[in-house]
């Protein structure tokens, strides 16, 4: 049984391992439990974007997902009739990141390294065979029933919070009373399979299209390939998947044989979304909140990146460092977001399922200016941003990335290589303070700042100097030279500019100020966290 303080969890797929993640990180007691009895060992979903991996960085697990994944440059469009030189690509290789592509991965093998992590840094394991079945709410938590399936008990537990990271067909969702509306948007059969005789670059996602079929064929990491199927629903529904499968590869003239499946599924396309994303002490994540078209493998993504937002809100709440009104923001976060990776699905999907709609019309949207660059950037989570949502300092505006907006890694160190995104590598927020060289106001003005920061914040906030002069009121830690400018290109910050740039612990831009209006960002900060002191008046 949790302590009052503590997060039950309910769903260990990878959502409830992000959001479990994201609170043991921060010392949050949780319990994650599901239903299932043992960990998966199918697929399911195999694409890794941009922003997950640098998601994954943070959260210090990119260098073994690396391992255990294959990188795919982008995704190929197979028209009828088209040179290998005209068919349509969403090439990735263009991204402004370290990871300018997207991994390929056995969905099992993904999950296992989130647990492997949970367990080796926190000692954290999903309970299997421990499924929800109800739940009640007081003032001052919940009162989970669950259901032990080996045993056949129901016990009780209590916790001060609940995440419902159950899937689309939450039962969690179900119990709180929220509704789940959406559209069916097709029909689509998947198999994990051995192929052979494919003659077509197996690193790509190849999309072979016809007038109403639609087949996707890549090479997984193993022995295994991926390959999808749609037909509005006729071969899709056939008992035998191989000859089904087969007999489409035929008629689109793919030129492969199939194996015999290793693994298949079937299921109805939805964009469905939940009526609202917390009920109470109950809060949903993941496709228990929302669910696209897989079409661009945002899915899993996205969901994850829904417990990347939520977990260090939540942990925020739970330890008193924030009202209980910052998780109003989750919501209103990242609802838009969805509707960014429902029209990131949507542009794929319009080119690779809009059945009954010619060939002609299809290509030449993948022809319209800005296509392959709009269409990269929303699927890679790139592009996904806050800026309708997050309030900005009241001061006068600055180039570069605004508030909101995906914070940009840059290499500051040469040798040994120190990246951004290090600094951001801890709990809380960081505060960047970037002096003109050699000004001594601009010093001056960033020691206070950085003090004012400590004495509302505490540790929550790592404030470091930019800079390749030493100071005795910034340590070794957070003092770092932009050796090669790249923080300056990446931000924006012109030469004679200072600049004071506050990222969120989830990598976005929380606020971007000349070094001289820097005092703004402590009141900034304030409608996130409570700070122990006054602070500066501002726009909260």
């Amino acid at each position: 049984m949790l302590d009052h303080n503590g997060v039950a969890i309910v769903g260990a797929g990878p959502v409830g391992l992000i959001a479990a993640h994201e609170l043991a990180r921060r010392n949050v007691p949780l319990r994650l439990i599901d239903k299932r009895p043992g960990p998966s060992h199918t697929t399911r979903a195999f694409t890794l974007h941009a922003r997950t991996m640098e998601m994954f960085e943070h959260i210090g697990v990119a260098h073994r997902i690396e391992e255990v994944a294959l990188p795919c440059p982008g995704n190929v469009y197979h028209f009828p009739g088209l040179r290998d030189d005209e068919k349509p690509r969403t090439d990735f290789r263009g991204l402004p990141t370290r990871y300018p592509f997207y991994y390929k991965i056995n969905q099992n093998d993904f999950e296992q390294v989130l647990r492997e992590h949970l367990c080796a840094h926190y000692g954290i394991r999903p309970e299997y065979g421990k499924e929800f079945t109800d739940l009640e709410q007081d003032a001052d938590g919940v009162t989970l029933s669950v259901l032990d399936n080996a045993s056949g008990e129901v016990s009780s537990h209590r916790s001060a919070w609940v995440i419902g990271s159950d899937g689309a067909h939450s039962r969690v969702r179900d119990r709180v009373g929220i509704e789940f509306v959406g559209d069916k948007v097709g029909v689509m059969a998947m198999m994990d399979v051995e192929v052979e005789e494919f003659t077509h670059d197996e690193s790509w996602v190849n999309y072979f299209i016809g007038e109403s079929l639609f087949m996707l064929v890549t090479k997984l990491p193993g022995r295994l390939w991926r390959v999808y199927l749609s037909d509005a629903g006729a071969m899709t529904q056939a008992d035998d998947p191989r000859a089904s499968f087969q007999a489409v590869a035929d008629k689109i003239g793919i030129g492969m044989r199939i194996g015999e499946p290793q693994w298949a599924t079937r299921w109805e396309i939805l964009n469905s979304a939940a009526g609202s994303y917390r009920a109470g002490r109950v809060l949903l994540a993941g496709d228990a909140s929302h669910v696209h078209s897989p079409a661009g493998g945002q899915g899993m993504n996205g969901c994850m990146q829904d417990a990347f937002n939520l977990g260090w809100k939540l942990a925020a709440v739970v330890d008193g460092a924030a009202p209980e009104t910052l998780l109003d923001s989750y919501e209103a976060e990242r609802r838009p977001i969805g509707a960014q990776i429902t029209a990131g699905a949507k542009a794929t999907h319009d080119i690779v399922m809009a059945f009954g709609q010619g060939l002609e019309d299809r290509i030449a949207l993948t022809r319209e200016p800005g296509w392959q660059q709009r269409t990269v950037e929303l699927i890679s989570g790139i592009s996904h941003n806050y800026r309708d949502v997050v309030s900005a300092p009241d001061v006068p505006a600055v180039a570069g990335p605004r508030v909101g907006d995906r914070a940009p890694d840059a290499q500051l160190v040469i040798e040994p290589r120190k990246r951004l995104f290090d600094l951001f590598r801890h709990g809380g927020f960081t505060l960047l303070l970037v002096p003109r060289p050699s000004v001594t106001e601009d010093f001056e003005r960033a020691e206070r700042v950085a003090e004012q920061m400590r004495a509302a914040f505490g540790d929550r906030v790592s404030s470091v100097l930019v800079t390749d002069e030493r100071t005795t009121a910034f340590d070794e830690d957070h003092t770092i030279p932009d050796q090669l400018g790249e923080l300056a290109k990446r931000y924006e910050v012109g030469r004679g500019e200072s600049r004071a740039i506050l990222v969120r612990p989830d990598l976005y831009v929380g606020g971007h100020t000349r070094l001289e209006d820097a005092e703004a960002l402590v009141g900034q900060l304030g409608q996130w966290l409570t700070p122990r002191v006054g602070v500066p008046a501002g726009r909260r």
